[in-house]
């Protein structure tokens, strides 16, 4: 990634959108969540989970899976480091470390992670079509 001094309009511009994706799952709940993680998403977008398992595609798919997560544990607290943008023309990847505490059935987990998006410049925005969740497999539950 350019140095801090040298950030371009480009990773300005998917630093938000990473904002807005990430502010929609830890602030926002019901149609206000599901809505602002739908402009995020291209309807085709790809996930993939712990050891680049396909997870499944597209926005519905992907969405849902924030509201799953957020209607069955309960955030205690996020920490997300600054991403590393890459920009090439109309395309970018975007990853960032995570830390994540969180109660789940009765039990607390503290997670450790990455995310990594790809991003691509559509009808002149950025929108993520790729995510992979690597959780780090010493912290996931059993």
């Amino acid at each position: 990634m350019a140095d801090q001094g040298s950030i371009t309009a480009e990773q300005i511009a998917i630093r938000h959108l990473l904002s807005r994706i990430n502010d929609a799952w830890i602030e926002q709940r019901g149609e206000a969540m599901t809505a602002a993680l739908n402009e995020c998403f291209a309807e085709d977008v790809v996930m993939r989970g712990p050891d680049f398992a396909f997870v499944g595609k597209g926005r519905d798919l992907v969405v849902q899976s924030y509201c799953d997560f957020v209607t069955n544990a309960e955030v205690k607290s996020v920490s997300l480091d600054e991403p590393e943008i890459d920009v090439i023309g109309e395309t970018a990847t975007a990853q960032y470390k995570w830390t994540i505490t969180y109660g789940l059935s009765g039990q607390e987990y503290t997670e450790h992670g990455r995310d990594l998006f790809v991003v691509a410049r559509r009808d002149k925005k950025w929108i993520a079509v790729w995510r992979a969740m690597l959780v780090d497999p010493t912290d996931a539950p059993a």
